[in-house]
């Protein structure tokens, strides 16, 4: 899959997951807009699963064992660009 295609389909999911990982709580507004991300993306849910697990925990696994973590958010730039590494990493073998 074109890296410019692989963006389009999980740029959107890797932002919705790292809200996860942030230094704050999510209400309910939140988890359901966070699902709605998800169905828009076509992917199941094992798929995003697997997102979470290899390619944005490993970028933001470190904010989670901060005491003044980040909480505004994460830079989405700076967000996909390393998870489309670790993408990339994960799909070159």
């Amino acid at each position: 899959m074109e890296s410019s295609s692989v963006i389009l389909q999980r740029q959107p999911v890797w932002i919705a997951l790292s809200e996860f990982y942030l230094d704050t709580g999510l209400d309910e507004h939140d988890l359901k807009r966070i699902a709605q991300v998800f169905k828009a993306s076509g992917l199941d849910f094992g798929t995003v699963k697997d997102i979470d697990k290899l390619e944005v925990f490993p970028v933001l696994q470190s904010n989670l064992f901060h005491t003044a973590g980040t909480w505004g958010g994460f830079d989405p730039d700076l967000l996909t660009e390393a998870c489309l590494k670790m993408y990339q990493k994960r799909n070159m073998w």
